[in-house]
């Protein structure tokens, strides 16, 4: 499988008052799953000391590459996820590489399951991608398709 598994730690913030990650708190969880998987940092950060993910693509950093929007989020929910001082596990993977658009799937899941034998949710977010100056959704290039198609795995099955 070419999915990534991303560590991605929690805040004590994430939690709502029933005791475990509120759902705009998963998206959150998600996003940053997502960022560190695929957007690498820029170089005057890295000087600084940020982390250099080693699957980050240099395709969407820089000058003139395309911003990323996101166009839908998916989630179901398996179970209650409380506060994890280890972090969650997030298992993140391209299910479809469009022309201006991709599907990126996630399992969420913690370290003492790495198996997925009981992920606490999963996920779907659709990202097109734009130009930056028009705004206008613009086609994946050759190169970026290349580097993205080594990620690229089945989609989740959602219940109906």
């Amino acid at each position: 499988m070419a999915h990534l598994d991303i560590t991605v730690p929690m805040r004590w913030g994430d939690l709502d008052a029933y005791g475990h990650v509120n759902n705009v708190a998963m998206l959150s969880l998600l996003e940053e799953a997502r960022i560190r998987a695929f957007w690498d940092a820029p170089p005057e950060q890295v000087a600084l000391g940020a982390e250099v993910a080693p699957t980050a693509l240099p395709t969407f950093s820089g000058e003139n590459a395309p911003h990323t929007v996101v166009a839908s989020h998916r989630v179901e929910y398996a179970r209650e996820l409380g506060f994890r001082r280890d972090g969650v596990l997030v298992r993140v993977w391209i299910s479809r590489l469009g022309g201006a658009s991709m599907s990126i799937d996630y399992v969420v899941l913690t370290h003492d399951d790495p198996d997925a034998t009981a992920p606490y949710a999963t996920a779907r977010t659709v990202i097109v991608l734009v130009d930056a100056v028009t705004g206008r959704p613009t086609r994946l290039d050759g190169d970026v398709r290349d580097a993205l198609a080594a990620y690229v795995d089945p989609p989740l099955r959602f219940r109906d």
